[in-house]
């Protein structure tokens, strides 16, 4: 069926175009909302049928047929938008936490009020008082078993809190009369990204009245509010009204995470494993997520077994005599200086994580499939690549929960136990590792009792072309560059060797601080693939 504009255009079957906008918007959306007029959970069919039935769509379809194609595509889209307008929940987990099967084909006004059932009702009649046809919440609209829509719902959790049209913070420890920072939203780990993604947020107290009735539009415009907001999280206001994926230090988000508790310790290896997969993390050599010290993960030596192990930032030391500074072919400071702290910046977010308190690494990380499959002459541990083609080393990755990591290794030759201290529950080591100046390692377990006849001791300076400076050419890399680059002091990981070409990192309690010994050992230098688990 066809109709004819004004304009003399001829126009496709409306509808149907009008379908096909709409299944191709909601692709970025949540994959279930919860229709508010009703209480019944829809999926994308169910949501697009209930806008072509509505008086909206009928409205839509008139206006299109006396227009042209490109006005119709602009009236299509907008109308579409302001239909599927939602709202999310940001809360704490409780009892009795309305699972999907649980509200499946049901109204979840006509269920119990105990629990998580009385605050999804309340949440939901505070959406349709606002005039939002559409609600999320985490706790009934995402199917846990199915593993593939678990992994969709890890990666778009930022974007769906940054595109919803409100955020409801809602905060059930805290009374009409309480404090914002009392209430232990602030203090949870799955909370982190929830001031930071949604673009407008509102706090309800515990009986669903707004935080101290202030009647506004965004809680996060109310310079007041704002300040506690900043205060309790320790992230700063400008991120809280404008942060992005890509504009911040790993450091910086890592610490912002560092005071919050999660209940599990996987759940720290689970977020490391997610971000380093991320190809967009991978090619841009932001690998700042190793750098911590402390007690390892059961689940991956290189990663923290807490997330407070992020709580100090890497300091580099400052060298008082011309003796000790940092190896370079040029007079003044070298603009690359800095790069080679491993430290370096991490843009990215690593809140895609921050999903479901019923996840765990046993039963989901093992089956989340590499971004990038290994191709037949890449990651072998039989790779080399020399001074001169460091700048064509391939990027780290995950691969079957195997970390596959480019490194500089230099091989420990001696190692000295210092006089132990009773007081203090580590080892202090004086080494020596070929190519490097000596140094003192702290480590929380007894060097000998791990090493094996195969176990030789390493210590490795992860490797990307990016650590070169953020704008610089791979084809364009000078040999000044790179010595200068190489010559700066960096933060070393201490590895192990175990059986099949596999590495173990060993955990230590302060930053490992290592620096060539001259030119002619930066020049030397020679990147290999290590497979670390």
């Amino acid at each position: 069926m066809t109709s004819s504009g004004a304009s003399g255009v001829v126009h496709p079957d409306i509808e149907q175009v009008i379908r096909n906008v709409a299944f191709e918007m909601l692709k970025t959306m949540p994959v279930r909302l919860l229709h508010t007029p009703t209480g019944i959970l829809c999926d994308r069919n169910t949501q697009v049928s209930h806008f072509m039935d509505s008086r909206q769509c009928k409205r839509l379809v008139s206006l299109c047929s006396t227009c042209s194609q490109d006005q119709q595509m602009e009236l299509i889209r907008t109308d579409i938008l302001r239909h599927f307008q939602y709202i999310m929940l940001s809360h704490r987990w409780g009892e009795d936490e309305p699972s999907l099967r649980a509200v499946e084909g049901c109204s979840i006004y006509g269920m119990s009020t105990r629990g998580g059932f009385g605050k999804l009702q309340a949440f939901c009649r505070v959406a349709l008082e606002r005039d939002y046809l559409w609600a999320w919440s985490d706790t009934c609209c995402i199917d846990k078993y199915d593993c593939a829509e678990v992994q969709e719902t890890i990666g778009s959790m930022f974007t769906w809190y940054r595109q919803s049209a409100l955020t409801i913070v809602y905060l059930s420890d805290i009374s009409d009369a309480g404090s914002l920072g009392s209430s232990e939203w602030f203090r949870r780990g799955w909370t982190l990204q929830e001031p930071l993604a949604p673009r407008t947020v509102l706090f309800y107290t515990q009986n669903w009245s707004l935080y101290k009735n202030l009647v506004v539009s965004n809680h996060e415009a109310d310079v007041a509010v704002l300040e506690e907001v900043a205060r309790e999280t320790g992230i700063e206001s400008q991120f809280l009204t404008n942060f992005s994926p890509g504009m911040d230090d790993a450091r910086l988000i890592l610490q912002w995470a560092s005071s919050r508790r999660t209940t599990r310790p996987e759940d720290i290896a689970l977020f490391a494993f997610r971000d380093l997969q991320r190809p967009s993390l991978c090619s841009s050599g932001k690998i700042s997520v190793l750098d911590w010290v402390g007690e390892p993960s059961p689940f991956h030596s290189c990663f923290p077994a807490h997330i407070a192990s992020y709580q100090r930032p890497p300091a580099l030391p400052s060298y008082p005599n011309t003796e000790e500074q940092p190896i370079t072919m040029s007079q003044g400071p070298s603009s690359f200086e800095v790069m080679r702290n491993f430290s370096g910046s991490l843009a990215t977010s690593l809140l895609p994580c921050f999903l479901s308190r019923s996840l765990t690494l046993s039963s989901v990380a093992h089956r989340v499939p590499a971004v990038q499959q290994r191709t037949p002459d890449s990651y072998s541990p039989s790779d080399v690549y020399d001074f001169h083609s460091l700048t064509r080393v391939p990027h780290p990755r995950i691969l079957n929960r195997l970390l596959i990591l480019p490194c500089i290794a230099y091989r420990v030759i001696a190692v000295q136990l210092s006089e132990p201290d009773p007081s203090r529950p580590n080892y202090t080591y004086h080494i020596q590792a070929s190519g490097l100046k000596p140094l003192e390692i702290t480590s929380l377990i007894k060097l000998e009792d791990i090493r094996t006849p195969e176990g030789a001791l390493h210590l490795v300076g992860p490797w990307h072309s990016k650590l070169l400076g953020p704008s610089v050419e791979p084809d364009a890399v000078t040999e000044e560059q790179l010595v200068s680059a190489l010559g700066t002091p960096f933060n070393a990981l201490l590895l192990t060797q175990l059986s099949h070409h596999e590495y173990k990192r060993i955990a230590s309690s302060t930053l490992i601080t290592v620096q060539s010994v001259d030119q002619a050992s930066i020049l030397e230098s020679k990147v290999r693939i290590l497979n670390v688990v």
